[in-house]
């Protein structure tokens, strides 16, 4: 039996010895640790702040694609600019009058183009300007 004991020591099959020292791939540190939590906080942070403006947006391409295509041959762009406004105002959507552009050529179909700007501040002085245009018609 001694000899098959000293045979597998021999082979690295048996180990009475283990390292005092563990080995550089233990696995990761504290620092390691904290640095990645941290970087996870930072994503979601990001996320919970520009989601609502992606939302919103979502919500407003569809609206403005309703309009379009509801928008009947006798409305004129006064009457579907009240429409969209009361269905934007049911979403709670608050859209500058300045940006909304409703062209129609003759009595034909309608496009609707809504271009606005969003600023999503972001911690203590910095900011991210989000840019979005929604297209509705053809």
């Amino acid at each position: 039996m001694q000899g098959l004991v000293q045979w597998f020591r021999n082979r690295g099959g048996l180990s009475v010895n283990p390292p005092a020292v563990p080995s550089p791939e233990a696995g990761m540190g504290l620092i390691g640790v904290i640095f990645w939590i941290l970087a996870l906080v930072l994503v979601i942070a990001f996320v919970v702040k520009v989601m609502p403006s992606y939302y919103d947006y979502w919500s407003l391409q569809n609206i403005v694609k309703q309009q379009a295509q509801q928008a009947g041959p006798e409305e004129s762009a006064g009457q579907i600019l009240y429409n969209l406004n009361g269905r934007l105002g049911v979403a709670m959507i608050h859209i500058p009058q300045k940006d909304i552009v409703i062209e129609r050529a003759g009595n034909g179909p309608v496009l609707i183009t809504v271009t606005y700007d969003k600023i999503v501040p972001l911690a203590g002085n910095m900011s991210l300007l989000l840019h979005f245009q929604a297209k509705g018609g053809h």
